[in-house]
């Protein structure tokens, strides 16, 4: 008699199905993840220029959640890339409008005296403190307590003073708050009162530390503008007229991913898949562009979609995102317009599938502009593409109208 098992075990059909279901939804889950941090990675954020730090959490019940440290202009941009609800993308810290600052104050008992008066002058300056006698009661059971705290929190902050660093349950509070800045949840903030750095753990002397007297007001003023993200940085200027500022509707690519992206689509006789192939070494010789700058900008492009690295590593092809949003901004031609209008002529047409050649002559368009329109139609699943290893200089040889190109039509009529 042939025995089956599985994971080691006798075999179990329900227990199978629920195993392949796990599986299942962990790579989704994975995927997922792989998405937001490849989009995430691509943007610049419009506020401080630089790439921002972005979390992707698993959460009970199938679900993730993101946050990033970027500002909320970032976020919104994020949102649009992956195509999510205004506001999924949680703002760590976030300014104006958002809630107050959380604090969970940590410090050693013996140091009361000296944490009381930084406790108080942060809630008196909009951040809101769990400080411990003030949160716990007699009869309150102390971990359920300062787990409440813990969880609530925005930023764990620790008073590292000469008793402080000798305690254990202080040391516990810290690995719990690193935790949390690890997974994204909180910032890590800590506070060297009369003591001297060099006697701080290795690992806290590598981190941003701010020195500060309880009983001076502007070292006080300075832990709020941290808290509430107030930047150290001078006032922003306007920007100098020989930087091109970003054409819409790529906002959030940097300078150098906007001219990655305008001579891929400038050079491209066709828009087709291998159309044109860049590589570093012709992007270098094309445009005045430092090549580590290029580097990165080919990582922006690649990460967020726009461009695929090909079977030979450093040649990077085109993908349809590229020609539908830089087409719109540097082309002759706008790829949303001529979307809309090919849609159009397509559910007025008598026929289900369409030749794309015989298309394109009715509207009087080369096969560039062509491409492009049904780059931004199969981009938002309004139709269905027949290709062929002969098709060139066309993306399809035809065009299949489905239910969703009446949806687009009527949409954008």
């Amino acid at each position: 008699m042939i025995k089956f098992t599985h994971n080691g075990r006798p075999f179990d059909a329900s227990r199978f199905a629920a195993d392949i279901e796990a599986k299942a939804i962990a790579l989704g889950m994975q995927a997922l993840e792989e998405k937001a941090r490849g989009a995430a990675a691509s943007i610049v954020d419009p506020e401080t220029g630089h790439h921002a730090d972005v979390f992707v959490d698993r959460l009970s019940g199938n679900r993730v959640a993101i946050r990033t440290t970027g500002s909320p202009a970032f976020a919104r941009l994020l949102e649009k890339r992956l195509g999510v609800d205004p506001g999924k993308v949680q703002v760590m810290n976030a300014a104006d409008g958002a809630p107050h600052p959380k604090v969970y104050l940590a410090h050693a008992s013996e140091d009361k005296d000296r944490v009381r008066p930084i406790a108080e002058y942060l809630m008196a300056n909009g951040v809101d403190v769990w400080f411990d006698e003030w949160e716990i009661e007699p009869g309150d059971s102390l971990r359920q307590k300062m787990e409440e705290g813990l969880g609530a929190m925005t930023h764990f902050v620790v008073v590292l003073t000469e008793k402080s660093i000798a305690k254990p349950w202080v040391a516990k509070e810290i690995d719990v708050g690193l935790v949390q800045q690890v997974g994204g949840k909180s910032r890590f903030v800590p506070l060297v009162v009369d003591l001297d750095p060099a006697k701080l753990s290795p690992f806290l002397q590598a981190m941003l530390f701010l020195k500060i007297d309880p009983a001076s007001e502007a070292d006080l003023k300075g832990l709020v503008d941290r808290l509430h993200g107030v930047s150290r940085k001078p006032a922003l200027g306007d920007a100098p007229r020989y930087v091109q500022t970003a054409p819409s509707g790529l906002e959030g690519w940097s300078p150098a991913a906007i001219a990655v992206g305008k001579h891929v689509v400038e050079t491209s006789a066709h828009a087709l898949a291998v159309d044109p192939v860049a590589t570093l070494e012709d992007l270098t010789a094309s445009l005045d562009i430092a090549t580590d700058d290029l580097r990165i900008a080919l990582l922006d492009l690649k990460n967020g979609g726009y461009l695929r690295e090909m079977n030979v590593p450093g040649h990077y092809a085109p993908q349809p995102a590229l020609f539908v949003d830089f087409d719109e901004a540097f082309m002759p031609f706008s790829p949303s317009e001529d979307a809309r209008t090919l849609a159009n002529r397509m559910v007025t047409g008598e026929e289900r599938a369409a030749d794309t050649k015989r298309l394109a002559e009715t509207l009087g368009w080369e096969p560039r502009r062509m491409n492009s329109a049904i780059c931004y139609l199969e981009r938002v699943g309004a139709i269905k593409s027949r290709h062929a290893l002969a098709s060139a200089p066309w993306r399809a040889v035809q065009l299949v109208r489905t239910d969703e190109t009446l949806r687009f039509a009527r949409n954008h009529d």
